[in-house]
């Protein structure tokens, strides 16, 4: 590795991490439950950045790399606060898309100017790319791997969002966090019928709570990372989402069993 560039890549992560600071400050509200959703987006950020970490130590990444990786991960939700401020809701179907508004954010604060033009480049592709429901197509090698590094990442602390709060939620049920979907009893076909075909669900498919819970353990199926099946199972994420499903449907039974062996066999490769 470059010295002089790794040193350079370091101050400008430093750098990046105090803007997101003093960016995020401008939405505190007095407002509990407004400033409790911030304080989320916020919270996972930093855990996505510690996610990414792991992950990229795991596959021998230089120092240089990492910084870069943590960097997208800083910025990869950017797009939250605004998105929230303007409509209040993180569901972009009702708002915007918060990847797009990410990368507009980050461009007009010239906060990448200090980089290399490849390196700027490449964070805002990773942030536009991190939330499509599939990978983009014809992306350059070392992009696509950064874009790669980033989504599995954000699962990862997704699914510890969602499983601390389907632990502990109770009666205090955070409708921004469940996408104002109503908490019926069923199953949707196009869900099922995706998880069962190994298949990631599309947002567009979603009609109920129960479809959302069983979409994020169809993520399983879109990670990309060894080391990212192993914090899955390490940290029990697709039990813990199970256990907020109900246990007569034979449908989130099939379901969460694919997903399971799914997981078992990738832990496993060596």
């Amino acid at each position: 590795m470059d010295k002089d560039l790794g040193k350079e890549s370091l101050l400008s992560y430093d750098r990046v991490e105090n803007w997101f600071k003093q960016y995020v400050r401008r939405f505190d509200s007095e407002d509990p439950a407004v400033q409790e959703n911030i304080d989320l987006k916020a919270e996972h950020t930093r855990k996505v950045c510690e996610a990414i970490r792991d992950i990229g130590k795991s596959l021998d990444l230089c120092e240089e790399d990492l910084c870069l990786a943590e960097i997208c991960a800083l910025l990869h939700d950017i797009g939250r606060f605004e998105q929230y401020s303007r409509y209040k809701t993180f569901a972009d179907s009702r708002s915007e898309n918060h990847a797009l508004l990410g990368v507009r954010i980050i461009q007009d604060s010239g906060i990448l100017d200090v980089l290399d033009v490849s390196a700027a480049g490449l964070i805002v592709r990773a942030v536009e790319c991190h939330n499509r429901a599939r990978l983009p197509e014809e992306e350059p090698e070392r992009t696509l791997f950064f874009i790669k590094l980033l989504r599995d990442a954000d699962k990862v602390d997704i699914w510890r969002v969602v499983t601390e709060y389907y632990r502990s939620s109770g009666n205090n049920r955070n409708r921004t966090i469940e996408l104002d979907l109503p908490d019926d009893d069923f199953v949707s076909d196009p869900v099922y019928e995706s998880l069962m075909n190994g298949q990631i669900v599309q947002m567009t498919d979603i009609r109920t709570l129960q479809d959302f819970k069983l979409l994020q353990i169809g993520w399983i199926y879109d990670l990309n990372f060894q080391r990212t099946f192993q914090i899955v199972r390490e940290r029990k994420y697709i039990e813990a989402i199970r256990d907020a499903l109900p246990r007569n449907s034979c449908r989130i039974k099939e379901s969460y069993e694919r997903a399971r062996a799914h997981l078992e066999r990738n832990c496993s490769i060596c």
